[in-house]
């Protein structure tokens, strides 16, 4: 009994690792900034020019925080898209998110395959569909902040995670290329803003040369959103398997 319990617990973490690195966010789980040491720039002359260059980023950054600081319900569908270096090969994956603050968060894959990532406050609970085992893992939301594990609250505090290396705009698109303040996983970000201020799009480059992008459609802000979307369920044929 404990062997195949262990097997379990050795093949969770196998998949765990192999899921949290498909999340954004990610989402979740997946961008680690918070790990070693901080992110510095060169020192540099400051001339009139690049005066109006802070400014007009500060401003960047006061709408996106002001805009999020706003939000106490989202839901959205995505499109994800994960381009893994190592295997030079593209994996898409489309789904639907659900935030409540200070209530959690959910990301629910609907395809290539059924599973979901389910935030409630203190755990994160992640299924799916072909495995006979749900995983509940206790976060430390201290380790956690400033990797877009909470999508919206982390957003809202953007000029506290990143330095804006460049904007511009892009059809319809205000357009920012972030760089991380702290040495991480990630090496690079870059985010579609709408003329709302929201996110529509993120891409991110990771050290290892894997791009994971996120796109967000059918946007809902503010909206009634049930709360029981963010309480674990359990149907009693699956064993929870806790870390």
């Amino acid at each position: 009994m404990s062997d195949s319990i262990e097997c379990l617990a050795i093949t969770m973490r196998r998949e765990q690792k192999k899921c949290i690195t498909c999340i954004f966010f990610i989402v979740m789980i997946a961008i680690c900034f918070c790990v070693g040491a901080g992110y510095a720039a060169g020192p540099h002359p400051r001339t009139p020019n690049s005066e109006y260059q802070t400014v007009l980023h500060q401003s960047s950054f006061d709408e996106i925080k002001k805009a999020y600081a706003e939000i106490k319900t989202l839901e959205a569908q995505f499109k994800q898209r994960i381009f893994i270096s190592s295997l030079k090969k593209e994996r898409d994956s489309k789904g639907e998110f659900f935030f409540k603050r200070q209530k959690g968060f959910l990301w629910r894959y609907k395809t290539p395959k059924v599973q979901y990532f389910l935030y409630d406050g203190k755990f994160i609970w992640q299924e799916e569909d072909d495995k006979p085992y749900v995983a509940k893992n206790k976060i430390d939301k201290e380790k956690t902040g400033g990797t877009f594990f909470d999508l919206i609250e982390d957003i809202a505090k953007i000029d506290e995670l990143f330095t804006l290396k460049e904007q511009k705009i892009e059809e319809n698109f205000e357009v920012l290329q972030l760089i991380p303040k702290k040495e991480g996983t990630v090496i690079s970000a870059k985010i579609w803003i709408d003329k709302q201020k929201l996110i529509k799009k993120i891409e991110i480059h990771e050290f290892t040369g894997n791009v994971n992008t996120i796109e967000f459609s059918s946007i809902k802000v503010n909206q009634s959103l049930d709360e029981s979307k963010f309480v674990f369920k359990s149907d009693g044929k699956k064993e929870i398997v806790e870390r």
